[in-house]
């Protein structure tokens, strides 16, 4: 309960209760010898610390999340949850080579598929999800026309389901295309995030995610279908 609640704080940009709650999390964790639960936080610990800027504490964090993991035989698919999330800590150091490996191991440890001994909090991690976090990593080192290319390609695999992850996920594709200067896509990855924020589908996060797509666009409004985008996400986005 304690780590979900970090989660929902992380979510909903409370990020200094986050860190409370998951340091709260972790430490019963530790205490009680539950190695799944210490995992489970560590992994949500890193992800957090990403969008802090953060990225070497990140991978830290990755690292005793694989050192708990294998006290307890962690499934496949809880490593490849762990190895996306150093990838990102990688991406945003600027680190290409350690996340190329890293995202290579996700992949790899995702294809063995699922078992009966998966958590439930690996569930999110379908090949949509697994992808567009690809996407991000591509993103974080620079290559806009590769994070395109998987962040879009995510948004068609993810299912109804997921539709509030397919909403980051479109986000993101936008901010990818803008700092790719490909504007007709970020205006229709855009508005279909709006879309879904609309149907209820939303956090913070996503809301923050189109914020800085505004402000990326912001340096290149001198076109008309720019200026809209841009015009679109002032009256939807709140900020």
């Amino acid at each position: 309960m304690t780590t979900s609640l970090g989660w929902f704080c992380y979510d909903a940009d409370e990020q200094t209760e986050a860190r409370v709650y998951f340091s709260e999390a972790l430490n019963t964790a530790v205490v009680g010898g539950d190695h799944s639960l210490a995992t489970r936080t560590l992994s949500n610990m890193a992800r957090q610390s990403v969008d802090l800027d953060k990225p070497r504490e990140a991978v830290r964090f990755v690292r005793t999340a694989e050192q708990y993991a294998s006290r307890w035989e962690a499934p496949p698919r809880v490593s490849s949850l762990l190895a996306i999330r150093a990838a990102q800590g990688y991406a945003r150091l600027g680190d290409e080579m350690n996340t190329s490996l890293s995202i290579k191991r996700a992949w790899r440890t995702f294809d063995q598929g699922i078992t009966d001994r998966d958590p439930e909090w690996t569930t999110f991690l379908n090949e949509a999800e697994l992808v567009c976090l690809e996407g991000m990593c591509r993103s974080d080192l620079g290559q806009h026309k590769r994070a395109v290319r998987l962040l879009d390609r995510s948004a068609t695999l993810q299912d109804v389901e997921h539709s509030r992850n397919r909403g980051m996920c479109l986000a993101r594709l936008a901010g990818a295309a803008a700092q790719d200067r490909d504007f007709d896509r970020t205006a229709d990855a855009a508005r279909e995030s709006l879309r879904l924020i609309e149907g209820g589908q939303s956090s913070s996060r996503t809301r923050r995610q189109l914020v800085t797509v505004r402000e990326r666009l912001g340096a290149h409004g001198d076109s008309p279908a720019v200026r809209d985008t841009i015009d679109l996400l002032t009256h939807h986005i709140a900020q």
